[in-house]
C-alpha cells in the first residue's frame, strides 16, 4: 500500500520520537507509579497509651523504603531512611490539631511532647525535592 508523502512524513516523525517519549528523566524515575505508599501505612491503639492512637506513613519500592512513625505512648516521632544512597533523605510532616504542622528532616527519634486528645496525622516523604513522593496518613491520638 503506498501512503501519501504527508502520512509517511508523520509516520517516520512519530517512529523517531517514540524513543525519546519512553527514554523516562531523572524525574519520572522517583514517580509515584514506582513507589506503594499505602498497604503498610495505618494506624492502631498504643499498647502503653490508654486513649492514644499511634499512625504511621511508609513508602516503598522493591528494597528501598522510608516511614515515619508517631508513637502515642511517648509521644515520639520516627524516621527511618532505607532509600538510595542517603540515608537522611527522608522527610515527614506531624499535624497535630490545634497546634499546628512539624516539619522532621532525617531519620532518627524526636521527643514532642503534645496535650492529650488530639488528632494525629502523620506525612512521610522520600525526600525535600521535586521529585519527591509523599503519603499521609491520619487516624493518631495524643
Amino acid at each position: 500500500m503506498k501512503l501519501p508523502r504527508s502520512t509517511a512524513v508523520a509516520l517516520a516523525a512519530i517512529a523517531m520520537t517514540a524513543p525519546l517519549l519512553s527514554t523516562a528523566s531523572p524525574a519520572a524515575a522517583e514517580s509515584a507509579s514506582a513507589w506503594n505508599c499505602t498497604s503498610l501505612s495505618g494506624s492502631g491503639p498504643s499498647s502503653k497509651d490508654k486513649d492514644g492512637r499511634d499512625v504511621w506513613a511508609e513508602c516503598h519500592k522493591g528494597n528501598e523504603w522510608v516511614r515515619a512513625y508517631f508513637r502515642a505512648y511517648d509521644e515520639k516521632v520516627e524516621l527511618e531512611d532505607h532509600h538510595g544512597s542517603d540515608p537522611n533523605s527522608v522527610v515527614a510532616y506531624l499535624t497535630v490539631s490545634g497546634v499546628g504542622t512539624a516539619r522532621f528532616k532525617g531519620a532518627g527519634t524526636r521527643d514532642e511532647s503534645y496535650d492529650e486528645g488530639k488528632a494525629v496525622s502523620i506525612e512521610v516523604c522520600t525526600s525535600d525535592s521535586s521529585t519527591k513522593v509523599c503519603h499521609k496518613q491520619s487516624g493518631g491520638r495524643t
